[in-house]
């Protein structure tokens, strides 16, 4: 069985859909300063079902993903970093114009499913996951560009 994995963005405002991406930009960010929040969802298509979704930072183009990660939640999450990461199972506009408070305990190095530092993200149908809230803060130290990369972990039948 193959399985197609869209991942569509959402205005943060207003919920409207975007469109369909393949990667996910975050603009220019100042030094000491945090992106705009991205939504995104993952839409999943020729199965019956998706589960144990998790995302993980598998790349932090040189900025410190989280030096001493405190307050971890059950699905993963720490109440500190640099990466933020949300989630909701029905859109909020609120969540979405300001900085995440929740954030990835750090980097997922082994690129595995079952690294510590992936965030489970529940689903809001069989096959489309929840709502999803990332953003970016640059610590005062970072100068010039730097990307990174999330991979998705799920299981489905």
């Amino acid at each position: 069985m193959t399985t197609s994995i869209t991942v569509r963005e959402y205005h943060p405002d207003s919920g409207a859909l975007l469109g369909n991406i393949s990667t996910i930009k975050f603009g220019r960010v100042a030094a000491g300063t945090t992106s705009q929040v991205k939504v995104i969802d993952i839409a999943f298509s020729e199965v019956t079902q998706v589960g144990n979704i998790k995302l993980g930072l598998t790349s932090a183009g040189g900025v410190t993903v989280n030096a001493n990660p405190t307050d971890i939640a059950a699905d993963g999450s720490a109440g500190n970093g640099h990466f933020g990461i949300e989630n909701s199972a029905e859109f909020n506009s609120t969540k979405a114009a300001q900085p995440l408070s929740r954030h990835f305990a750090g980097l997922n190095s082994t690129v595995t499913a079952g690294s510590s530092n992936n965030v489970s993200i529940p689903n809001r149908s069989t096959t489309i996951s929840n709502y999803i809230y990332l953003d970016i803060e640059m610590d005062t130290s970072t100068i010039g560009s730097a990307n990174g990369a999330y991979k998705v972990f799920f299981d489905y039948s």
